[in-house]
């Protein structure tokens, strides 16, 4: 038996993708944000050649990128999230947040680490848990190289503006 028309399963199946892909990016951000918190909250107790750690400028803009970055990612899924509570197809936008929360939430997650130093890849903290558990995301749901490709087509051959 076949269920709705002959050649169209992955448009029927992309209806369900897209939405879980979002979800995934919002289970993600958590991720980055509390493994930004934790390296905040060690740098303002942690002493480093006679003064705080916060109070180096790396570390400030460390922890100024890892804010940029999970804010521009949080503003991708709420559009995606809004065009699809309108009833609008989100392939682009799902396929664009998918990539930039994956590889923005790694980064941040990379940086708390190396806020932390030696605790940070301890078990005494989550972040060597976060660490271990960021790498995938870039693969789940389709490598980001694969979104990458086809974002750039619909971009090219669909003209979408930006």
């Amino acid at each position: 038996a076949v269920l709705g028309e002959v050649g169209k399963g992955f448009e029927y199946a992309e209806l369900r993708l897209d939405p879980a892909r979002l979800t995934h990016c919002m289970r993600w951000l958590g991720v980055g944000v509390r493994a930004t918190e934790l390296a905040q909250q060690y740098a303002l107790v942690r002493d480093s050649f006679g003064k705080k750690l916060a109070e180096h400028q790396a570390v400030q803009f460390m922890i100024a990128d890892s804010h940029m970055e999970l804010h521009a990612a949080r503003l991708m899924v709420w559009h995606a999230a809004w065009k699809l509570d309108r009833g609008e197809r989100i392939r682009h936008e799902a396929s664009m947040a998918k990539v930039f929360v994956a590889e923005a939430v790694g980064r941040a997650v990379d940086r708390a680490v190396q806020i932390t130093g030696g605790l940070g890849i301890s078990e005494d903290i989550p972040l060597s848990i976060f660490y271990r558990e960021v790498r995938p995301f870039r693969i789940y749901d389709g490598p980001s190289e694969v979104h990458r490709a086809s974002i750039g087509k619909r971009a090219l051959f669909k003209s979408l503006r930006p």
